[in-house]
């Protein structure tokens, strides 16, 4: 059996980018603008690396574990699906707000936590830095902004930024240790401008990104999307909640999951440009589409898989070589008696001179309610990455031994859940404005193209919210 399907747009992949895609169409067609989509999946589930599992009264995040809130794109999204936080909405019993403590961060140095300063004075008396350290941070809003570029240099690292405008110190004990839990990547091969490109603009706004800071915070700048303060939300169900909102609320038929993309062809009729796809739907029906927009929103790493014409694969070369380490995720479930620290925040982060087999380890069950039975705690343990890509692959035991030296865990685990991602995070690295070369290039010789992902614009879950929300609009 064949089926005919036609409609304005095609978007492959229902992780969170594709969903906010086609979000921005359907409030679109409630505007009476009408723009028919399809949103065709290979999955038998929308989120992507949005998943979630709830087991013996334990809840485990298979990818990101919450959202920061700081856009309005972003929180008026989360009101139209159900998910908005204002006391009189339906869904104030899924929101979650992260608790107070959340915003607490350990570091790991010389085998123990210490927490990140919050306060001037804090500053002052953390072990985290020397006092030569401190001094150096102090004189960042006289550091002059990077003419690299300009004299053909190019690219500036992010280990370099901060060592020019903060020391080397405040590199090995602060930065280099959030890059690895942003990134799971190497400070010395991500480019500052765009795995960064906040801090970047600091810099480059205001001369100092101290200055840049305080002039925001006091409600200086020019985002009219900017939303102060951002908040970190999850949901009781999990993260997962948010792609199923999204998904709930397309119009029907729209969103098509277990399909397999058997051709992807450009189309010329009556001098308008198109895109004919085929697919073999979940009841192994043959169908195929016409679309006057094509938005390919899966992972980079993936698109070779993808029936596409040979020229466009060739031309994003630059994309699908694009690193991604592996990255594991191992949520553990203890009873809170079995472990001396007292978990009181977001989690640690680990220093490299410490030669930790982790990245870090989030305290979800300090993070959010619900993440762990009456009198257990839900510690989630992060692995691999661009520097140690091996350790991805670390045991139980390695991971347990681990969490005994810096947390004080003596008891055997409680619950277990591992997720183990090949290709978790694009690398934003020095070479990555050829990526974005490649990307416009391509866009620009195939008409009604469009590629997204966190591959492009931020790898964030809200980055990808925005940006897919932003494509919509201009599929307009």
């Amino acid at each position: 059996m064949s089926v005919e399907n036609t409609a304005h747009t095609a978007i492959l992949g229902a992780g969170i980018t594709g969903l906010s895609v086609a979000h921005s169409l359907r409030t679109a067609s409630q505007d009476n603008r009408q723009q028919s989509f399809h949103l065709i999946e290979s999955g038998d589930q929308v989120g992507g690396a949005l998943q979630s599992t709830r087991r013996d009264g334990y809840l485990a995040e298979h990818g990101p574990n919450s959202i920061l809130i700081k856009d309005k794109r972003v929180a008026r999204m989360l009101d139209d699906i159900g998910l908005g936080e204002a006391e009189s909405h339906a869904a104030l019993h899924e929101s979650l707000v992260a608790r107070k403590e959340a915003e607490k961060r350990y570091i790991v140095q010389d085998g123990q936590p210490h927490a990140m300063p919050a306060s001037p004075l804090g500053m002052l008396r953390t072990p985290l830095f020397s006092f030569m350290g401190k001094l150096r941070f102090g004189l960042e809003p006289f550091i002059g902004k990077y003419k690299g570029r300009e004299q053909g240099r190019g690219e500036e690292s992010f280990a370099d930024f901060v060592r020019r405008r903060l020391g080397p110190d405040m590199l090995a004990s602060a930065a280099g240790p959030f890059v690895s839990g942003i990134y799971a990547g190497d400070p010395e091969n991500l480019s500052v401008r765009h795995a960064f490109p906040r801090l970047w603009n600091l810099e480059h706004n205001y001369r100092s990104f101290i200055i840049g800071a305080l002039v925001l915070q006091f409600g200086g700048g020019n985002n009219p999307h900017r939303l102060a303060p951002s908040r970190m939300l999850s949901f009781r169900s999990g993260m997962h909640a948010m792609p199923d909102a999204i998904a709930n609320h397309l119009p029907d038929d729209s969103l098509k999951l277990q399909c397999q993309v058997n051709s992807i062809e450009p189309t010329l009729e009556n001098d308008i440009s198109g895109w004919a796809l085929s697919w073999t739907d979940a009841s192994g029906n043959q169908q195929t589409g016409h679309y006057r927009q094509l938005v390919i929103a899966v992972p980079h790493h993936r698109l070779c898989s993808l029936p596409l014409p040979a020229s466009v694969i060739t031309e994003l070369a630059p994309l699908t070589e694009l690193e991604a380490p592996p990255v594991t995720s191992l949520v553990l479930g203890f009873k809170r008696e079995d472990i001396t620290h007292p978990l009181d925040g977001f989690g640690m982060l680990i220093k490299q001179a410490e030669n930790s087999p982790l990245l870090g380890v989030l305290f979800s069950s300090s993070m959010f309610d619900e993440r762990a039975p009456e009198g257990h705690v839900t510690l989630t343990c992060m692995m691999g990455g661009s520097i140690h890509p091996e350790y991805a692959e670390n045991d139980d035991q390695v991971v347990l031994d681990e969490l005994d030296r810096l947390l004080g865990v003596t008891g055997a685990p409680t619950f277990r859940h591992r997720t183990a991602w090949s290709h978790a995070i694009p690398q934003y690295g020095l070479d990555y404005q050829n990526v974005l070369d490649a990307l416009a290039a391509c866009e620009s010789k195939h008409p009604g193209l469009h590629l997204a992902g966190n591959y492009r614009g931020g790898i964030s879950v809200g980055d990808c919210i925005v940006n897919g929300l932003e494509l919509g609009n201009s599929l307009l």
